[in-house]
């Protein structure tokens, strides 16, 4: 159903967006790739470059889209930080980049339909954060349990009061415009990324591919709902395609295919992996002598699965195909 149709994906060489970049032009879309850098931009997508239907932009979604994109039948609004240590160190522009980059998609697509009558759909990516943090003893949320927020001295309150705040400027133009947009919710998410995240996950499957020990220095950690990117992606489209007008889709994996796990449990498993298909002998090393696992949150997704999504790829599957991609490249 997207084949032909004209898309622009803002933060496209993040791990999600690259992905959906990729997935779009499989379906035979057009696809404009909107990122910072044109060489992180050309990098990434240095073998869908010659596809015809790839073009890149070098542009910062919070500072405005220009004009020369002309019709869009889809905006999918991908550009977020998501570091730790960026949300701390750069709070303000975490803040626009989620906001304002939201804003000027929902002003684009209000005046493409106001100048031309063409309706654009939004697809406004937030995340499991606008539920606030889970309570000790663990938490099944749906859509509508919003009435949590984190405390605002938090560290990551740019980012999660932002991604609500971006949820209600979307609601706004639906409600005021008819601007047609629809929010994902994305759980953790995990997968192949041409260029791998600044997150724990991540710096584990460092560790691994160099044969290093992981070293888990946290006492306690909370199991979270991991969703395995391809799952993840099937999801997206079926919430962009299938979705309705001014909802909110959980997209997560619903703590099945043994996806409800924490980082020290995810850290085994790529550990294991490693050892494998690798033939290395990394460990997980706990210097304080053991992590406690506590119970944490997972996103029921019964909404999307009621316009076609599915949950197909296990916990371990998913960890081991990134294990075994990543050590071929380094090959």
């Amino acid at each position: 159903m997207l084949k032909g149709k004209k898309i622009l994906v803002t933060g496209a060489t993040g791990l999600i967006g690259s992905g959906l970049v990729c997935r779009l032009l499989e379906e035979g879309a057009q696809v404009i790739a909107m990122g910072r850098n044109m060489a992180k931009l050309e990098r990434v997508f240095k073998d869908k470059l010659s596809s015809g239907n790839l073009y890149c932009r070098e542009r910062n979604a919070a500072a405005g889209l220009s004009e020369e994109l002309s019709e869009l039948d889809y905006i999918f609004h991908a550009a977020s930080p998501i570091s730790g240590n960026e949300i701390k160190s750069r709070p303000v522009d975490t803040i626009s980049s989620n906001i304002d980059g939201a804003r000027n998609c929902l002003e684009y697509l209000k005046d493409q339909k106001e100048k031309t009558g063409k309706s654009g759909r939004l697809i406004v990516f937030s995340s499991a954060t606008v539920y606030g943090a889970a309570p000790a003893e663990g938490k099944t949320v749906s859509e509508d349990d919003t009435y949590l927020a984190d405390r605002l001295s938090s560290a990551n309150i740019p980012y999660s009061e932002s991604k609500r705040m971006t949820e209600a400027l979307a609601g706004a133009y639906y409600r005021q415009y008819n601007v047609d947009t629809v929010i994902v919710r994305f759980s953790y998410v995990y997968g192949y990324s041409a260029e791998m995240p600044a997150t724990a996950f991540y710096e584990f499957i460092k560790c691994a591919l160099n044969g290093n020990d992981i070293t888990i220095n946290a006492p306690k950690m909370s199991r979270r709902d991991n969703i395995y990117l391809e799952d993840a992606l099937d999801g997206l489209l079926c919430a962009a395609v299938n979705g309705e007008s001014g909802e909110a889709y959980n997209i997560s994996s619903g703590g099945q295919a043994g996806s409800y796990a924490s980082a020290s449990e995810l850290a085994e498993i790529i550990a294991d992996s490693a050892n494998k298909y690798l033939g290395s002998n990394v460990r997980v090393i706990y210097p304080k002598g053991s992590c406690e696992q506590l119970e944490g949150m997972i996103l029921d997704n019964s909404k999307a699965a009621s316009i076609g999504f599915s949950v197909k790829t296990p916990l371990s599957e998913g960890i081991g195909a990134i294990v075994k991609k990543y050590a071929s490249i380094k090959e």
